[in-house]
C-alpha cells in the first residue's frame, strides 16, 4: 500500500493540491533561514494547551484546528490520491506526519473511513501552523463570473505538518519552521523538509521523477546519500529508509510562476508556463534504528 500512496501521477497529485493566495500568519524565521538548515523557529502551537479556535464566517475564511494532544488517527482521512488530509470547508489542508527519528509512518492501511491501525499509536506533540492560523480561498468562477460553491481556486496554506511521538511518551518537539502563506497563485514558498522522512516529501510523477506539488506547478527532487549510494525512487519502501538532512533551497525562499495565456492573451488558471525554481537538492541519511 505505501508503493501506492507514492506512485501517485503528477496530475493526480496536482488535482487535489491548489496554490494559494491569502493573507495567512507571517511566517517565523522568514528570509534568515540557511539552506539545509531547516529555518528553524519555534512549534507554532502551545503544547497540550486548550486553545478555542475561530468559526469560521464565510466560504473563504477557515482557521487551522487545534492538534496538539490528539491521537494520529484521529487527524483527517485517507485520501484517493494516497495522501492524508484534512477537510476545511470546501477545501483541504494536507498532512504531513513528522516522527521524532524521521521513520516513515504508515497511514496507508486503514479502514473504510482511513483510520490506521499505525497511526494510533501516535499522538501529536507540536504543529507547524498555529491554531487560529487564516486558511484562506478563493474560489472557481463560471461563465458569468459567478462564484462555484465547492470548487476552490488557490488556497494560502496547502499542508500542515504534525510532529507525532509514541503514546505515553515524553518526547520533546524540535523546532518547526513557520512557511509563509502565499500571496497569490504566482508566488510559493519552499517548504521546509529537513528531519521529515524521505517518502512523505512527494510523489512519483508520470515522467518517473521524484516531485512535490507548489500550487500549480512542482519542483523535482535530486537526493543525495550521505554515503554515496543509490536511492531508488521507484521504491516507496527506499525512501522510507531515509531522513532529511538538508536542503540546498533555504525554507520561506519564494517560487515566482508565470501562467500560459490563450489566443486572447488570457491566462490560464492552471497551466505554468515557467517558475524560478524548477529543482531542489535533499541531502538525506538512513533513518536510524
Amino acid at each position: 500500500m505505501l508503493r501506492k500512496m507514492i506512485a501517485c501521477t503528477a496530475a493526480l497529485a496536482l488535482a487535489v493540491t491548489v496554490s494559494g493566495c491569502g493573507t495567512g500568519q507571517p511566517a517565523a524565521g522568514s528570509g534568515s533561514a540557511d539552506a539545509g538548515s531547516g529555518g528553524s523557529a519555534t512549534a507554532a502551537s502551545p503544547r497540550e494547551e486548550q486553545v478555542t479556535v475561530k468559526q469560521s464566517t464565510d466560504p473563504h475564511t477557515w482557521y487551522v484546528r487545534n492538534y496538539v494532544g490528539m491521537n494520529a488517527a484521529s487527524v483527517g482521512y485517507n485520501a484517493l490520491d494516497g495522501s492524508r488530509r484534512d477537510a476545511y470547508g470546501a477545501g483541504t489542508l494536507k498532512v504531513i506526519y513528522r516522527s521524532l527519528d524521521g521513520s516513515y509512518i504508515d497511514y496507508s492501511e486503514g479502514d473504510e473511513g482511513g483510520q490506521p491501525e499505525s497511526l494510533e499509536g501516535f499522538k501529536v506533540i507540536a504543529q507547524d501552523l498555529a491554531p487560529n492560523t487564516e486558511l484562506n480561498y478563493t474560489f472557481q468562477l463560471d461563465e458569468n463570473g459567478e462564484e462555484y460553491e465547492n470548487l476552490v481556486s488557490v488556497q494560502s496554506y496547502e499542508e500542515i505538518v504534525l510532529v507525532v511521538a509514541p503514546v505515553g511518551s515524553n518526547g520533546t518537539a524540535p523546532d518547526l519552521t513557520v512557511i509563509q502563506a502565499s500571496p497569490d497563485k504566482y508566488t510559493r514558498y519552499v517548504k521546509d523538509y529537513v528531519g521529515r522522512n524521505l517518502a512523505t516529501c512527494g510523489y512519483l510523477s508520470m515522467a518517473g521523477t521524484y516531485n512535490d506539488s507548489y500550487g500549480n506547478g512542482y519542483v523535482k527532487f535530486d537526493i543525495t546519500a550521505d554515503d554515496g549510494s543509490y536511492v531508488d525512487i521507484n521504491d516507496p519502501d527506499a525512501l522510507a529508509g531515509y531522513v532529511v538532512t538538508a536542503q540546498s533551497v533555504a525554507p520561506n525562499t519564494a517560487i515566482t510562476m508565470a501562467f500560459m495565456t490563450d489566443s486572447n492573451g488570457q491566462e490560464y488558471d492552471n497551466l505554468v508556463s515557467s517558475q524560478s525554481i524548477e529543482t531542489i537538492n535533499l541531502s538525506v541519511a538512513l533513518v536510524s534504528g
